[in-house]
C-alpha cells in the first residue's frame, strides 16, 4: 500500500522498469527535504514538507517540480493520495484500489486498469482517457469530468458545478451521472443494443438508433444509463463530433 500527502508538488505514478520502487524529483529548485519518505510494515508513505509561503510564491514563472514514482508490475496494488494544489497523473499501470483526494489539482488518468476508484476534487478537471475500471466514483464540486474511451462495470459520477462529458463510450452495465448546473454530453462510440435510458433534465437531445421514447430503453435494457442535471442540458448520441445545442435552441424546439 503506497500513501502519499502533497501539498504544491505535483506527481506522475507510472510503470517501473524493474521489480523496485523508484522515487524521484524533477523539476526547477529542487531539494531533497521537500519529500519524507518512510516505510512500515509493507506500507510506503511519501510526504511532502510544508512550507511557510507568502503572496509571492503564488506568482510563478516555472512549473513547481513533479515527483515521479516508478511501480513495479507486482501483486494487487493500493493507492492513497491526498493533494492540494498539485496535478496527479497515473499513466500504464494497474491497481486494485485508487483512493484520491484533492483540491484544485487536476488529475489525468491513462491506460489504466483499476478494480476500484474514487476519486474525489472539489475544483479540479478530471480526465480519464482509454482506461479499464471495474468500479469508478468521482465527486467534485467545480471540477469537469472527462472520460474517453473507457470501460467498466458501475461508473457513479457526481458534480455541482461542473460538466461532465463522455466521448467513444461504451455500453455498461451501470453508468449513472449527475450534475446540478453543468451540461452532461455522452457520446458512444457505436450505438448501444440493450439499454435503458432515465434521464432528468431542463433540456436535452437523444439521438440513439432504435431509441423508444415511450419505454426510454433500447433493446432489452440490460444495460442502465442515468443522466441528470437540474439546469444543464443533456446530451446522448452517437456521433462524438456533436456539439452541444445552445439554450435558446433548446427552448425553441420545447
Amino acid at each position: 500500500q503506497i500513501d502519499m500527502t502533497l501539498d504544491v508538488l505535483s506527481i506522475a505514478i507510472v510503470n517501473s522498469p524493474d521489480d523496485k520502487i523508484h522515487v524521484q524529483l524533477q523539476g526547477h529548485k529542487v531539494k531533497k527535504d521537500m519529500l519524507t519518505i518512510t516505510e512500515d510494515n509493507d506500507r510506503l508513505f511519501i510526504t511532502e514538507k510544508k512550507r511557510t509561503t507568502t503572496w509571492l510564491d503564488n506568482i510563478r514563472f516555472r512549473s513547481t517540480p513533479t515527483i515521479i514514482v516508478q511501480l513495479p508490475e507486482s501483486h494487487n496494488k493500493t493507492l492513497t493520495l491526498n493533494a492540494e494544489n498539485g496535478n496527479i497523473t497515473i499513466q500504464d499501470l494497474s491497481l486494485n484500489t485508487v483512493q484520491l483526494d484533492t483540491s484544485a489539482g487536476n488529475t489525468n488518468l491513462k491506460n489504466t486498469s483499476i478494480s476500484n476508484a474514487e476519486l474525489r476534487t472539489k475544483d479540479g478537471t478530471v480526465i480519464i482517457d482509454q482506461s479499464a475500471i471495474d468500479n469508478l466514483s468521482i465527486t467534485t464540486s467545480a471540477g469537469d469530468v472527462a472520460i474517453k474511451e473507457s470501460t467498466g462495470l458501475t461508473h457513479t459520477i457526481q458534480t455541482a458545478d461542473g460538466q461532465i462529458k463522455l466521448t467513444e463510450a461504451t455500453e455498461q452495465p451501470n453508468v449513472h451521472v449527475k450534475s446540478t448546473s453543468g451540461n452532461i454530453d455522452i457520446h458512444y462510440k457505436k450505438a448501444p443494443t440493450s439499454l435503458q435510458l432515465m434521464t432528468v433534465g431542463e433540456g436535452m437531445e437523444i439521438s440513439l438508433p432504435n431509441y423508444d421514447k415511450k419505454t426510454s430503453t433500447i433493446g432489452d435494457g440490460t444495460n442502465t444509463l442515468s443522466a441528470e442535471t437540474k439546469y444543464g442540458f443533456i446530451v446522448i448520441n452517437v456521433s462524438a463530433k456533436y456539439t452541444t445545442p445552445s439554450r435558446n435552441s433548446l427552448l425553441m424546439r420545447q
